[in-house]
């Protein structure tokens, strides 16, 4: 039985949904593997697994309308964070941001980025 309490740990992972607004019409879209989600508390970052409707750099997504849904993947969080940012870390202006996350025991987020 150890093994299997062992083996949920190991698996456990973070989902954000993330709705993007913006006031362009058309735009383009794309995430970069340097995403991560960063304990307020301090201690290891948690990385970008995988990602759903929403292309990994170099590849662009276009987008016409003004907002864009999708879901991004990461490794579990440290079980002592209670609070945590969503950071996209690029070479360029830009990048996503979603700070002061509280953390809920599902791991399962809905947050919202206006660009």
């Amino acid at each position: 039985m150890q093994k299997a309490k062992e083996q949920v740990n190991i698996e456990r992972q973070v989902i954000v949904h993330v709705v993007l607004k913006t006031d362009f019409a058309w735009w383009q879209l794309r995430i970069w593997p340097s995403t991560f989600l960063i304990p307020k508390e301090g201690g290891a970052k948690s990385k970008l697994l995988n990602a759903d409707k929403i292309p990994f750099y170099p590849q662009w997504l276009h987008i016409f309308g003004s907002s864009h849904r999708f879901t991004l993947i990461f490794e579990a969080l440290p079980k002592d964070c209670e609070i945590f940012d969503l950071i996209e870390e690029i070479p360029q202006q830009g990048g996503f941001e979603a700070k002061g996350i509280l953390r809920n025991p599902s791991d399962v987020y809905h947050v919202e980025i206006r660009d």
